[in-house]
Formats: structure tokens, sequence, C-alpha cells
């Protein structure tokens, strides 16, 4: 009795085991050779046996879409009960492909039985319709494919039925794509995790992560798409989804790579560094250098190009990659976040231990000496910046999601070294840390970090920011499209991805909880500091961490350092304060060190803490400067600092005798609109003059022109040139009273000249450079009605004026924080708007100097400097 009941066992398992097999094998016969290696992504479903419910794949913004594809049945007869009927107790395949590169689309794989006759009458009827819905045949290598169209002969869906699948999609050129035989070798290597699942409802995912980092770069406006980039971080199979109703969450395989061997999992310390405009922040732990040296070693040597790229400059600059990965401290944090024109347009790099500065330095300067020039510098405000020479520099350090570096500047930041792709990018991540922008200040992005657990790779992306950039990087089709899905793409505010040593996880945060009970928007200015000072001349605001410092003059001479609207140190001065107090390095200690430059007298203040040791520079006679620049590139730097003032002069200071000399002096007497921009041609840097009259020059310390230059516009000019694009692209853009816009190129040459549209011969333009000179816009007036324009020639808002009079626009670019801008009467009183032309703060500004507006972003509020006829000031206004 027990042989014969074990016998029975046997058989049953025997049988079971053959009908799995057979099960398993039909699917995977009929998935390799119909799903194609363009395939995006694969979804694994038995969860339609609810249809039309779908709890879990309804919460994916793109996923949620494979119910719909259902809804053809409807157009042909069937019912939400037949429907329901076919879909029970199967298991479904839904393969998302890109439709060249203007859509996406599913091909559907419909297992059939015994069952699912009624649908097979269906197609019975149709095909024996001839009007009405019905179906009409064609032939692609061998396959007889079917498409039902409507009674307007529009295509309804098309299908073949292969092996009992019913394989179908609602584009017929996405089934030719599936049905066409070639190798189809990505699907070929997941046959051993496909329909690999246990009792009960389930979902998973398969990525293909090279299809998908192809396709993404074939829709983006640049090369290294952050999207792209980090698709080969990502594991390839997710599975386990839930939902809740802020998460919904799902596991992942480990990560395939050594990478991470040996790495203890950490969370994210150092928050206080990553700017809240970020849309992306991807985090590395590192708790054994040596351990990760090697994984990232062996990691790399799997990209052909980023091993050649790395290889060159080990050849060509001596660069000894070992020393960065021996200094490492914890953490690796890149964050790509918005620095004025593009979300993803500024990246940085964040590596805590500040003695990594040094090897950098060393590689900066032999970079320099290969090609005969000078490390580029910078000073800005408390920092000097650094040009590291080399492009893609964190790629070939870390891997291909560090990628997006065509430019690398580096500077130390406490105990950090910070490296950004661009100088723009690094002005504005030092502007963040000083107003204390940062993850560690803001409840939201506090609260998504508590989503997270110890893991060796973070990867966070804030949806709203992340979609900003993208439809700034995708070509304009995908643009609409994204713009179309925006609100339920948003739905999900953050999505993060995190490896850990066993498996990944993949969190989507929606309905995130906040902490901070909500401010009420008023629209009023609120008055939040008053300094009493009588200022001499215009204040000097440092960007340092946290903290508001400014160096101010009063009526005395007296030159005041005001450190949290205290005065902590001063010192009188021999004269009026000219331009703004700068950063530079004169003295060859590690202190901080500033100019301060004076109608009849120099001074270098080196800071100890919060008071300056005075280094007096000797003058031969007075100064008839209003302001200047410093120029980093002189040949002569080791010895001398260059000043170039606004009228065409530059200056010397000795750093050995400690005077200060004329460099070169413009008899001409010519005055140039100001703010003045500098260009480096060659290892020289250049001034960019421009008169009045349209007369456009590039000058350098000692007085000589750059070839092709000076160029004559003979037009009127009322505002400054403006710089846009790097190396050998650069434009000079110079806009004409008349509404007259030039490219100039730096060869001297008109590349592009344009009429703007110029409504009456009383209308007058003015060019707007933004503060950091990154963006500009354009004025268009008649002297009372104002018209913003964008320098695509988009017109933004008109402000309606009562009265006509003289009218000039500031215009502040804060990058996520919105587009501002200020309407002046060019004396002191300001009215401020924003991108819409709405009015902002219920009421005019009075300073006698321009004021300073920056964007808290945990509070949603402008924040802004003024000087009063006594007082400095500092307001704030709370934005919607």
């Amino acid at each position: 009795m027990k042989k014969t009941l074990l016998f029975l066992a046997i058989a049953v398992i025997g049988i079971v085991a053959y009908l799995f097999y057979q099960k398993k094998s039909l699917y995977s016969s009929v998935l390799t050779r119909f799903v194609p290696d363009n395939t995006l992504l694969l979804l694994e479903s038995n969860e339609f046996s609810n249809y039309p419910k779908t709890p879990v794949i309804s919460h994916i913004p793109l996923l949620s879409r494979v119910g719909n594809q259902f809804l053809v049945l409807k157009k042909i007869g069937l019912n939400d009960a037949e429907i329901k009927k076919i879909l029970a107790h199967k298991t479904l395949y839904f393969a998302l492909i890109a439709e060249a590169k203007d859509d996406l689309n599913f091909v559907n794989y419909l297992p059939l039985n015994s069952d699912d006759q009624s649908l097979l009458d269906k197609f019975e009827t149709l095909k024996n319709n001839i009007s009405g819905n019905r179906i009409i045949y064609h032939t692609t290598q061998g396959y007889k494919i079917a498409e039902v169209i409507d009674a307007s002969a529009k295509s309804v869906f098309s299908f073949i039925i292969q092996d009992n699948f019913l394989i179908f999609s609602s584009s017929s050129l996405i089934l030719e794509e599936a049905i066409l035989p070639r190798g189809n070798t990505w699907i070929k290597g997941l046959t051993g995790k496909i329909n690999n699942h246990s009792e009960g409802v389930f979902n998973a995912t398969y990525l293909n992560r090279q299809a998908i980092a192809k396709f993404i770069n074939t829709i983006s406006l640049e090369k290294n798409s952050p999207a792209s980039q980090f698709v080969h971080l990502l594991s390839e199979q997710f599975t386990d989804f839930v939902t809740t109703k802020t998460t919904l969450e799902a596991k992942g395989e480990a990560f395939s790579s050594k990478l991470f061997l040996g790495q203890v999992p950490a969370k994210i310390s150092s928050l206080n560094l990553i700017p809240n405009t970020s849309a992306f922040v991807l985090h590395f732990a590192v708790s054994d250098n040596k351990l990760f040296e090697e994984g990232v070693e062996k990691y790399i040597k799997k990209s052909e190009h980023l091993n050649d790229l790395r290889n060159t400059v080990i050849d060509e600059f001596k660069v000894d990659f070992s020393k960065i990965y021996q200094k490492l401290q914890d953490e690796i944090i890149l964050a790509g976040f918005d620095e004025g024109n593009a979300t993803f347009a500024g990246k940085v790099l964040i590596l805590k231990n500040q003695q990594l500065y040094y090897p950098l330095e060393e590689i900066a300067k032999e970079v320099a000496k290969k090609r005969a020039a000078n490390v580029f510098s910078l000073s800005f405000g408390a920092y000097t910046i650094h040009s590291l020479g080399i492009r893609e520099f964190p790629s070939m350090a870390f891997g291909e999601g560090f990628a997006g570096f065509d430019e690398c500047y580096f500077t130390e930041y406490k105990n950090h070294l910070i490296l950004t792709n661009s100088l723009t990018a690094m002005q504005s991540y030092l502007v963040t840390l000083s107003k204390g922008d940062v993850w560690s200040n803001s409840s939201k992005n506090q609260a998504i970090v508590k989503q997270t657990s110890p893991a060796n790779l973070t990867l966070i992306a804030e949806t709203n920011r992340a979609l900003t950039g993208l439809k700034k990087s995708f070509i304009n089709n995908w643009v609409n499209k994204i713009t179309k899905e925006e609100n339920a793409i948003n739905q999900v505010e953050a999505s993060i991805y995190q490896v850990m040593p066993n498996e990944s996880k993949l969190y989507l945060i929606k309905n995130l909880s906040l902490s901070q009970a909500p401010l009420k928007y008023t629209n009023k200015w609120l008055k939040l500091t008053s300094i009493p000072l009588i200022s001499a001349a215009k204040p000097s605001y440092l960007n340092n961490h946290n903290k508001q410092e400014i160096f101010a003059q009063s009526d005395d001479k007296v030159l005041h350092f005001i450190v949290d609207n205290k005065s902590v140190w001063k010192h009188e001065l021999s004269g009026k304060l000219i331009g703004n107090v700068k950063t530079v390095k004169f003295l060859p200690s590690n202190q901080t060190q500033y100019l301060v430059v004076t109608t009849n007298k120099a001074y270098i203040l080196s800071r100890i803490q919060n008071t300056f040791e005075i280094t007096e520079i000797q003058n031969p006679k007075s100064l008839r400067l209003k302001d200047f620049l410093i120029f980093n590139e002189e040949g002569d730097a080791n010895e001398n600092l260059t000043l170039f003032a606004e009228n065409g002069e530059s200056f010397k200071i000795s750093k050995s005798s400690e005077t200060l000399k004329a460099g070169f002096k413009d008899n001409t007497s010519n005055q140039y609109i100001t703010p003045l921009s500098t260009v480096i041609l060659k290892g020289t840097e250049y001034a960019v003059l421009l008169d009045k009259k349209g007369k456009l020059t590039l000058q350098n310390a000692k007085g000589k022109t750059a070839e092709g230059f000076p160029v004559s516009l003979n037009r009127n000019i009322n505002s400054p040139a403006f710089l846009e694009g790097s190396g050998n692209q650069i434009a000079i853009n110079v806009l004409s009273e008349n509404g007259e816009l030039f490219k100039i190129g730096i060869s001297g040459k008109i590349i592009e000249k344009r009429q703007l549209l110029r409504p009456d011969s009383e209308t007058k333009f003015f060019l707007c450079p933004d503060e950091r000179n990154s963006d500009w816009v354009i004025m268009r007036s008649d002297g009372k009605n104002v018209v913003v324009i964008d320098k695509t020639e988009k017109e933004m808002f008109t402000i309606k004026e009562a009265t006509f009079g003289v009218k000039r626009l500031k215009y502040y670019n804060l990058g996520i924080g919105g587009k501002f801008f200020a309407l002046t009467n060019a004396y002191t009183n300001y009215r401020f708007f924003d991108e819409k032309g709405e009015y902002i703060g219920g009421k005019a500004i009075e300073s006698i100097h321009l004021p300073v507006i920056t964007y808290s972003e945990s509070y949603q509020k402008l924040i802004m400097n003024i000087t009063t006829p006594t007082a400095l000031e500092t307001w704030s206004v709370k934005l919607r």
C-alpha cells in the first residue's frame, strides 16, 4: 500500500513537473521569438485576473497604460465580463517598444485556451465582415498579420496568433517590430527568470538597460543625459510590488558588479551640501577605500570608452587615480541642480576630505604645463575656483553614472572637495550654500531621505524638477508628450532606488507628509533686519555658508565687517570704496584674502576668523575708477595682481613691493557700458568693451586688441554685451537701441543680425543680463509701457504704465526659485515682478543701490537686501 502511494506521489509530481515544464517552455518559446532587442521593458503579470481593477500597476505612471491595452477588445464587441474571463488565471506579458523617435507602445502577449472561444468567434465574424469592423491582412517576411479596422477604415489593432498566443498591439508598426525574425539575445538571457514565480498575485518588470540608454540618447538634445547615465546602475529585474497610501515598493536583484564588495551600507550624511534645487542625487557609501578602488577599477574596465579615456589622461598627464581613492572618506555625492537655464545643466560632485584638493591641484598644474598655459583660477566670495582642464574626470574616477562634466572646476569647502561641470554652476552652488538652501533645511527633502535605508548606492529623483530638466533636454515631440502626462507623473513626488549587499529596492513616493506648518501667502514685503549705517558706497555681500557677511563703508570712511547683523570689525579707509570687495590670492599665506580699493589707496585684508590683518598698497596717485575686474589669466600672475577698470585702463599690484602702478592708460577716455565681461582666447584674458556708439573691442591688460577687433556696428547702444557659449563657439550678443540684435564671433565676424519687432519709431530696446551673467532678456519700451521678451523673442509679459519717464529693467534669474524682474526709474525706486508679470510685494522699494535678491526654497520666500539712506535692510516676501 505504501509503495503504491509512493508510486502515485512520484507519478503526480512527475506529471505536474512535466506540465509546468511544458507551460514554461511554451512561454519561453513565444517570448524568445517575439520580444525584440529594442524592447525597453517587459512586464510580467497575473494581476489582470481582477480586470478592470489593477491596484499595483495603476500606481506606476508608465505601466498604468497596460490596463488600456484590453480596451481595444471592447471595440470589437467584447464586454467587461468577457474580457475578464479571457484574462482569468493567466500570466500576461507586455513589451514596451520604441516606435522610432516618436512614441512608445506595447506589444501584448495573451495565452489562449479552450475557454477563449468567444474571442476566436469574434475574430471569425470580423474576417467575414465586408463593412463596419472588419479584418484586413498583409504579409511581412512570412508572417500573416491581421489588422482590425473600423467603419472609417481606421486601424483599431493588429494581431497574429502563434502557438496559442494572441500577440497584439494598437500599433501595426510595433507589432511588425516584434515579429520580424532576429537574434533577440536580451530576452534569451532572461528565460531562467521569466515564469518562475511562486503562487499568488505577482508583477515583475525586466529592464533592457542597453536599449533604454540608447533610446534616451536618441530623443535627447545633449550627450550624457542623466536619465541614460543612471540606467546602467539599475537592477534588471524588479518584483514583489507592494502599495501603501504613500509609497509603492519593489524589490530588485543585487548589483551584479563587485563595485560595492565589502562596503558597509550607510545613509546620506552631508545633507547640508545638497542644494534644494537638486533634481537628482546619487550617493555611494565608502567604508573600505582599498576594496572600493579595486571594485571601481574592475567596473570601469567593462566600459571600453571610459577605459580609453582614463588610460589617455594617465599617459598624458600622469594622473594617479589611486591618490584620490585613498583619500575618500565615507561618501561620494553627485547632484544635478538648476543653475539658471536647465535643471540638469548644473552638476556637483561632493567628496568628503579636504585633502583631495591637493592631488587635483597637482593634476591641474600638470595639465596647464602640458598645454603651456597657467592654471585658470578665479576668486569668488571667500573661495578660489580652479579649472582642472580634463573633461569627464568624475566618470573616469567613479564610472558612467558620473558623466556630464564637459568642463571641470573645483574648490575646497570646509572638509570637502567640490567639483562642478561649469564655472556658472560652481558660482551658483556656492551662493546656494551661503543662503542655506540645502536639504538639511528642507522639510520636504528630509521627509524623502527618511524613506531611505542604509545602502551602498542611493539614487533619489525629485519628479517635478526632473521633469523640468527632461523637458529642456528632450526633443520637442517628447517635451509635448511629457507636458500632456505631467499631472499624472507628478503624483509620484519622488523616486528612490537603493542597492544593498543582497538586493536592491525601488520606492515611488506620493502624498509626502511634511512636518512644517503651512505659511500663509501675503504678497507683502516684510522687514526682517535693519543695520543702522549711512552707506558711502555699495555694500559687498559675501558668499559664506549660513551666515550673512557684509563689507560696508559708512559716511565717515570706516569699513565695517558685519556678520549676522553685527559689526564685528572696522577700519578707517583713506577714501571712498570703489567697486565690490573681491577675494584674491595675493600673500603667500593660506588665509582668505580680500582686495579693497579706494580712490587713493588699495588694501589687502587677510582674514583671521572675524578680524583682518591689513596690508596697505602704495598708490602713486589717486585712481579715477568707478569699478574694476580682476584678471586671472595673466602670465605674470605669480608676480602681480592685475586690475582692469571699466574705462579700459589696467593696473598692476606688485606682490613683492606691495605697490600699485599703471599697466595700460587709455588716452581716449572712453566710457564703456557696464557690467564688463571677460573672455580667454589662446590663454590670454580680454575684457569685452562696448561703447554707446556700437564699437566693440576685446582688449587685454596691455592695451592690445584681439585679432579681428574692434568691430564698429555704428549703432546707438544702451545695454552691455552678453557672452554665450564656450571654447571656440563663444558668441557676443549686442542689442542696438532700435532693436537690431547682433551675434559676433570671437574672430570679429558678425555671425548673425536680425531686427526685432519694433512697433513704432519711439520704441527702444535694452538687453538685460541677469546678475550672474547666465541668462538674458530684452526690455522693449515706448517710454510708457514695458514689454519683457525672452531671448527666443517670445513676449513674456507687459507692464502698463500711467506716465512716461526713464525706465530700466533689472533681471534676476534665481534658477528653480524662478525669474524675477525689478522695474526702476534708474535712480532709487524698484518694483518687483515675477515671470508672469504679476506684481510682487505690494509696494515699491526704495534703495540707493541695486537690491540683491535671493530665493529661500525652504520657506518659499524672496530675500532682499537693500541700502536706505540710514541703514542696510533685509526684507522678505512669501511666494505662493
